[in-house]
């Protein structure tokens, strides 16, 4: 105490920045930042946070925003390996019983793939062992085909590379749309897909090497799936023999999204046209839970 005055606690300067927020227009803003403000502060006073921590968040914040550019989006992989952007699509997506279960967007959707013909390929390269993916698009309460429905696809192959991280792959390598036919059936050639890490040569990754951390990813297909009437669906297929499935580094994995990748041999008389040598197949239906379309974004690429 100086001159009888009771220095300045903790808590006051809490309840002066939540009070300066009072007069915020919108309410929805006001709630967000005072809660913000509440969480901030509880975090370091119960970790009785140092100077010299705070100094080391700033820096790895700074060495964020340096590192982020068109191709690289490190804040949303700070999210993703939080664990952050899988809570916010369960807290956003919570489907009725028998729908498809969503995921993030994940790392490299690049809208307008070009629209496919039913079997056709996506791979535009050689990229792996052929995969024939194939199922239907359903009604999830009803189980009806879903006619016209838009399958979204996009993947890695065997050089753990999505086409946009490849500067010698075609454009449209590894990616592509199909519509479904009458009775809700799709079907392409990809390839069997690869784990793969997520960048780690920036702050997130010094954060998981910090830890004990890796940054593998489980090897998976992203599709959205789309239909009028239907929620739109973000969501991953992993291949269930995949390494790294308990450990992904952002927190996608799903039970109810793994998929068997059958392994197929070159005699096989069920192989599609177009197919040569050994192949696998992949079977992926797909139920959409009745209710508003909406429009995927891509806030910025990550990993």
């Amino acid at each position: 105490m100086q001159n009888g005055i009771e220095p300045v606690a903790p808590a006051e300067i809490t309840a002066n920045v939540l009070e300066s927020f009072a007069g915020a227009d919108s309410a929805r803003l006001r709630e967000l930042m005072q809660s913000l403000v509440v969480h901030l502060h509880a975090f370091a006073a119960e970790t009785g946070l140092t100077q010299e921590e705070w100094q080391a968040g700033i820096a790895a914040l700074t060495a964020t925003g340096q590192i982020t550019d068109e191709r690289r989006q490190e804040f949303i992989l700070w999210s993703d390996a939080l664990g952050l952007s899988m809570f916010v699509d369960a807290l956003a997506h919570r489907p009725p019983a028998g729908a498809t279960e969503s995921t993030v967007l994940g790392p490299f959707y690049v809208p307008g793939s070009p629209l496919r013909d039913y079997g056709a390929r996506i791979a535009e390269a050689d990229s792996g062992t052929p995969a024939w993916v194939y199922g239907r698009v359903v009604d999830a309460v009803n189980g009806h085909p879903l006619a016209g429905a838009e399958v979204d696809v996009w993947q890695n192959g065997d050089n753990r590379l999505y086409a946009v991280q490849d500067p010698q792959a075609p454009e449209h390598h590894l990616r592509g749309r199909f519509r479904t036919r009458d009775d809700g059936a799709f079907a392409f050639v990809a390839v069997r897909p690869t784990p793969y890490p997520i960048p780690d040569d920036g702050p997130v990754g010094q954060m998981l090497k910090a830890t004990g951390r890796h940054p593998w990813r489980p090897a998976h297909i992203h599709m959205i799936v789309r239909a009028a009437g239907y929620v739109t669906l973000v969501t991953h297929i992993f291949d269930r023999d995949s390494d790294y499935l308990e450990s992904d580094a952002v927190f996608a994995v799903k039970p109810s999204l793994l998929r068997a990748f059958e392994p197929r041999a070159a005699d096989d008389p069920a192989r599609p046209a177009g197919i040569e040598g050994d192949w696998c197949s992949l079977e992926c239906d797909i139920a959409l839970a009745p209710g508003l379309e909406r429009t995927v974004t891509d806030p910025g690429r990550t990993a």
